[in-house]
């Protein structure tokens, strides 16, 4: 149907004008939103960090302002020979407990993927040492631990496991291998909770038709399942490998270090430096020179993670 026509004389009125918009750039917008997170990010990470390093290369005390000395802390971290034996006990607890958080939870996960009688309290109870706070798992440990009344005593001597008692914290030659269990249990958790979201994430019709090849169980697990989680086991190894390297509270309570800092881990020799000793130059040194490798392990993990949204 045509417009409606206006009459001789008379003209239509003009269209009314729109309201201009102006519009920010997005990035602009990005930013702002941003900006708190990076104000409290700047306050609580940025500085610190900063003052940190800043401190490795001073003679620093407690309540003492120090003055710069350049490298010196750092010469004589490497001619240490706790320092040396500290970082090879981080690289040792932290590459063990990890392998084997990994081969426990994928295994745990496959369990609690199937269905079995009561899954629901057995899954509840298998993440419950994730949900314990660290302190507390770590003075249940040091309890289980204990050479004179601990469960752990009570129960290889009762079983006739052992003739005599065994120095769980204070024998030099397992006291590392104690504190390892402890970490696998209290970390074991989020690998098994990792794998059974990624288990859930694997479509059926790859492993029926895995099935109808005449693929056996081994053969689907190696074929299908270990391919579809590869990102998820990445992702899961280096954050564990990040937190393990960094734990702090597990050691301090359990060995503090000894016996005759045999069991000392970086973290634990930068807080009797600069706390026990205050030196403050030399504990922010200890620290100081492994974030080379945490660099590595974060550039790591965010392509990853990057290379995992792209794909």
């Amino acid at each position: 149907m045509n417009a409606r026509a206006v009459p001789a004389g008379f003209s239509s009125p003009p269209p009314p004008e729109r309201p201009r918009r102006t519009h920010r750039p997005d990035w602009l917008v990005a930013y702002m939103f941003m900006a708190p997170a990076a104000a409290i990010f700047a306050a609580l990470i940025t500085y610190p960090l900063i003052d940190g390093i800043a401190t490795a290369f001073t003679d620093r005390a407690i309540a003492q302002p120090g003055k710069a000395v350049g490298f010196a802390n750092f010469a004589g971290l490497f001619a240490d020979p706790v320092f040396l034996h500290s970082a090879w006990n981080s690289l040792l607890l932290t590459a063990g407990t990890v392998a084997l958080k990994l081969v426990l939870g994928l295994a745990s996960a496959l369990v609690l993927s199937q269905a079995i009688p009561m899954r629901g309290l057995v899954r509840a109870l298998a993440f419950l040492p994730w949900a314990v706070p660290g302190m507390i798992a770590s003075l249940a440990w040091k309890w289980i631990f204990d050479e004179q009344s601990g469960v752990l005593q009570y129960l290889v001597l009762s079983l006739g496991l052992v003739d005599r008692p065994v120095y769980f914290l204070s024998d030099p030659a397992i006291a590392l291998f104690s504190v390892a269990a402890a970490m696998v249990w209290q970390g074991l958790p989020f690998f098994t909770m990792m794998f059974l979201a990624a288990l859930a994430s694997i479509p059926a019709d790859l492993h029926e038709a895995a099935a109808i090849d005449g693929a056996g169980g081994i053969r689907r697990f190696l074929s299908v399942t270990l391919p579809q989680m590869r990102g998820v086991i990445a992702v899961t190894v280096m954050l564990s490998t990040i937190w393990t390297f960094n734990s702090f509270e597990m050691v301090f309570v359990l060995t503090g270090g000894g016996p005759a800092n045999r069991t000392h881990i970086l973290p634990t020799l930068a807080y009797q430096y600069a706390i026990g000793e205050s030196h403050l130059g030399l504990g922010s040194a200890v620290i100081v020179s492994v974030i080379p490798v945490f660099v590595v392990l974060i550039f790591l993990l965010t392509r990853r993670m990057l290379r995992q949204d792209l794909d």
